[in-house]
């Protein structure tokens, strides 16, 4: 991870510092202090995001401060060029922190290529903590506000908590101001409600089993893989590309559970971001179930600008493909993850373009649309597409993705020496996967052995207020007898 400062790594979600911070929050939110709500609201986004590094933050505050001005003046005088000069400045610091060394060094490659003389290097700087998601959120802030879909916010720190909620600031989900600042302007009338608490502490408590019984289990195996797959041979590598399939889904909707449940805790409501996504029929379908909110946006603010499906058959193409090839950059400024996004393009282009053919093969073998067979095939096609598609997404440089990928469809006939190697790794996963287990079912009053579900009954018999503290023993169970102080998130990185 590159724009995890030190002061407020530990600060996560799975943390006991956030899990202390919350709660102090929540104390507060509650508290007979109701008309504090905002600026309380604004001061813990602040205070939060300040963890990570004063400069990112008087940087952050910086850039809300332009958007929530250019909002006001838009609103006034729209007009396409300056809402263009607008979302350039706006868009400046991304490019600088983000994009600029990547560009760079691509430009400098390229003049080699053609007999030049290679360009001065330009440094990597360090990434401030989330700046793609505030980014994004402050060019639909813009967008809308040109469109006449959202009147300006004249309250400026009911702006800036809009755009960086420290629920959502670090990893999502693109809860859009639209969709936020209504309910930020009436959280001084929000009333407790014990039920939406405990609601919000078990989806919470969801998100920790993700993150700790299931991603980071699992990431035991595939990190040994991706540090070095040299050793290792393509049952390995199949194996791994399985692993971080659930990993990483496990690793991104749990960070998104834990989002949504502590909003609930507050009475906010988050964007939703995931909706079973491995069980799609398409590759289509795929990002209509994952990361829900970054697919919606990408959308509205670029697909359907670039004339979306409404143009002729190669711009429709285009379209399709350059709007993951942005998703591929947005997230991350290098060569695997443009590959990923490349690829996933590829995918809608061919699904697009064989779409008739296919249906009129399907008729003439009679075969209905919702036979199992068909949805059973659909389904394990696509979900090995895109399983094939995250070994650039998690290999850490080109060179190991390509070494993986080669591997894939030979040896499966591995010498004793790489057989051992395969089984302590994954005799590594499996413990850690069945001692959480075991724990997780333990803290519910379960037995596995027996199934008596006795205690199970018992709390769901409980007052609400019971069953929030509950929740949240069970957490801090999680999070003691997992990593201390909590795992770093994967989409932390962008």
């Amino acid at each position: 991870m590159h724009n995890n400062a030190k002061g407020g790594a530990a600060v996560q979600l799975n943390s006991f510092a956030f899990f202390g911070f919350f709660a102090a929050v929540f104390a507060l939110w509650w508290g007979p202090a109701r008309r504090w709500r905002q600026p309380l609201l604004f001061a813990a986004s602040v205070f939060f995001y300040a963890l990570f590094g004063l400069p990112a933050a008087a940087l952050l505050l910086g850039c809300e401060l332009f958007c929530w001005g250019a909002g006001l003046l838009l609103a006034r005088r729209p007009s396409r060029p300056l809402l263009a000069l607008c979302l350039a400045l706006v868009l400046a610091p991304l490019f600088l922190f983000k994009y600029l060394a990547f560009f760079a060094g691509g430009l400098s490659a390229l003049t080699q290529a053609v007999g030049g003389a290679a360009l001065p290097a330009v440094p990597s700087l360090l990434q401030p903590l989330g700046i793609s998601y505030t980014t994004f959120l402050m060019v639909s802030y813009l967008v809308d506000i040109y469109r006449g879909t959202l009147a300006p916010e004249k309250n400026f720190f009911l702006c800036a908590a809009s755009l960086s909620l420290f629920l959502q600031v670090t990893a999502g989900p693109l809860t859009l101001p639209r969709e936020l600042l209504p309910q930020l302007r009436g959280c001084p009338s929000l009333s407790f409600d014990c039920g939406g608490a405990v609601a919000g502490a078990q989806l919470v408590l969801l998100g920790l089993f993700k993150k700790i019984v299931v991603a980071d289990a699992l990431s035991y195996y595939t990190s040994a893989v991706y540090a070095d797959p040299r050793r290792l041979y393509g049952l390995s590598f199949a194996v791994a590309a399985l692993f971080y399939t659930v990993q990483i889904y496990a690793d991104f909707s749990g960070y998104t559970d834990m989002a949504r449940g502590f909003a609930g805790l507050l009475g906010l409501r988050l964007a939703p971001n995931f909706d079973a996504p491995y069980l799609s029929r398409t590759v289509k379908e795929f990002w209509g179930r994952w990361h829900i909110s970054l697919s919606a946006w990408l959308k509205e603010y670029v697909y359907i600008p670039l004339g979306g499906n409404r143009v002729s058959r190669p711009r429709y193409y285009f379209n399709l493909f350059a709007t993951f090839v942005l998703s591929g950059l947005w997230h991350g400024a290098k060569l695997t993850m443009l590959c990923w996004g490349a690829l996933h393009g590829l995918y809608q282009v061919v699904g697009a373009a064989t779409r008739r053919p296919r249906e009129r093969l399907r008729r003439a073998l009679h075969i209905g649309e919702n036979a199992w067979y068909l949805r059973l095939w659909q389904t394990v096609f696509t979900f090995v597409l895109v399983s094939f598609a995250w070994i650039f997404f998690g290999a850490p440089d080109m060179a190991t993705a390509l070494t993986i990928v080669r591997a894939l469809p030979v040896g499966f006939a591995p010498t004793l020496a790489h057989i051992k190697d395969s089984l302590v790794l994954l005799g590594l996963t499996t413990t850690a996967v069945l001692r959480f287990a075991v724990l997780f079912a333990a803290l519910l009053g379960l037995d596995l052995a027996t199934r008596d579900i006795g205690w199970e009954r018992w709390i769901r018999r409980q007052k609400p207020w019971v069953q929030l503290a509950l929740c949240w023993l069970l957490a801090a169970g999680l999070m003691l007898w997992g990593n201390l102080g909590g795992g770093s998130f994967m989409y932390f990185q962008f």
